[in-house]
Parts: C-alpha cells; sequence; structure tokens
C-alpha cells in the first residue's frame, strides 16, 4: 500500500511543463478515490509516487502523480500527462 499521508499535504497541481518531473497525474474530487488509485500504481526504478491537495473554481481536489528523477532520462519531455478522472 502507498504512503496515503502525501494526500495530506496542501499542494498544487503539477504545471504540466516537466520542470517538477512529475511526468503522470490524475485528478479525483474525493480522497477516498484518490486512495483507491494509489492501490494500483506499480512505480519503476527512479520513480516516486507525488500528491497532494488543492481546489479549483469547482471545489476540493485531490491529485496522485508520479515523479521521476530524470525527465530526459524518462522519455520525451513533451509527453508529460495528466488525467482528470471520469467519476
Amino acid at each position: 500500500m502507498q504512503d496515503e499521508d502525501l494526500l495530506s499535504h496542501e499542494l498544487g497541481l503539477p504545471e504540466g511543463h516537466g520542470h517538477d518531473r512529475v511526468v503522470q497525474w490524475h485528478v479525483f474530487r474525493s480522497r477516498e478515490q484518490a486512495e483507491k488509485f494509489m492501490e494500483g500504481i506499480r512505480l519503476g526504478e527512479g520513480q516516486c509516487l507525488v500528491g497532494g491537495h488543492t481546489r479549483d473554481s469547482v471545489g476540493a481536489i485531490w491529485w496522485v502523480g508520479v515523479q521521476v528523477d530524470d525527465v530526459t532520462a524518462w522519455g520525451n519531455g513533451q509527453a508529460v500527462n495528466k488525467h482528470a478522472a471520469s467519476y
């Protein structure tokens, strides 16, 4: 099981340019959805789980993502990707 404590921290969404080394993330409207999603994440070498909570114009959001040690070694910086949950 992943460290769900990271969802307790207020942290804005990644900006999507790769400078923060976050290459993939998903956004959820409830903490429970984010926690459930975390259960299925499998990390590779040089990857770690990041995330937190913040707000947008609709309300509270939680996000979970993968941060890599080196974006250049990971692949194309233009391939940074995000997803909003479809719940």
